[in-house]
């Protein structure tokens, strides 16, 4: 299962971001409470994914900027990314690639479900 999340934070990343603008622990906290649980992922995969996407100018990032006047809420400042036009068309090639390759593996795997029997 780690190396299949690795593979696919990616496009998950660049999907969540098509959805809104977001900063880094909150795409991991999408990420989790969309998968009900079953991806999490740690700072130390996330936030290199995401320089590495600004690099490659596949989105770009902001610093928060204080509202005068409003309630300062406490912590550190965030850096809330957004895709690019080029972080689009890298989002639909990610999605066929994965469509692609969930296909082919649905094709080996057939549709049967594993039982837990002897193999044959």
């Amino acid at each position: 299962m780690r190396e299949m999340k690795k593979g696919s934070l990616g496009l998950l990343i660049l999907h969540l971001l098509h959805e809104r603008p977001s900063y880094g622990y909150e795409l991991t906290e999408r990420l989790r409470e969309r998968s009900q649980g079953d991806l999490t992922f740690e700072d130390a995969a996330v936030y290199p994914l995401l320089h590495a996407f600004e690099r490659d100018q596949l989105i770009e990032g902001a610093w928060e900027t204080d509202n005068a006047g409003s309630e300062t809420r406490k912590g550190a400042r965030r850096r809330y990314y957004h895709l690019t036009p080029r972080g689009v068309e890298a989002l639909r090639a990610a999605f066929q690639d994965w469509a692609t390759f969930s296909s082919a593996v649905g094709r080996v795997l057939g549709t049967e479900k594993l039982t837990g029997g002897s193999a044959q």
